[in-house]
């Protein structure tokens, strides 16, 4: 499961283990006042992400936190994030991640690969055509109140 430890938790971050520079990897955020990321999760790779400026929210799988500065999340490796700033300035912060991954090896999927609501390439023709006789239906109907008018 995800966490999430704000300022006076700060006590607790002690729970992210000591790495040497060579392992980890580091990505700047900034998103504008009203911004989202559409989200993503990835295998082997954790990630910290530490809020610098302004106010947010963390979406990690069905769980949502609020953020501020100093807030501090913690997102295991294969957990679905995303964020989004609900503040009225720039929304920064930092994630740091481990770097040392065969990243052949990291599987990254999107919102809809992830929770399985990906669209199928299939067409379902049956149901196509049970909607384009619903829509044939509404559309004699509108031409007769048409017609009447």
């Amino acid at each position: 499961m995800g966490t999430v430890l704000n300022p006076s938790d700060f006590a607790a971050a002690r729970a992210v283990r000591s790495a040497t520079l060579k392992e980890l990897g580091v990505a700047p955020i900034c998103l504008a006042p009203g911004q989202e990321d559409p989200g993503h999760s990835h295998t082997v790779v954790e990630e910290v992400v530490i809020v610098q400026k302004g106010e947010g929210r963390i979406q990690i799988e069905d769980n949502t936190y609020d953020l501020c500065a100093g807030s501090v999340a913690v997102v295991p490796a294969g957990q679905f994030h995303a964020m989004c700033n609900v503040g009225t300035e720039d929304f920064e912060a930092v994630a740091i991640f481990n770097a040392n991954v065969d990243r052949d090896a990291v599987v990254l999927k999107t919102r809809e690969e992830h929770f399985g609501t990906a669209p199928s390439d299939e067409m379902d023709v049956e149901a196509l055509k049970a909607e384009l006789a619903e829509v044939g239906k509404t559309v004699r109907r509108l031409q007769r109140k048409l017609a009447k008018a």
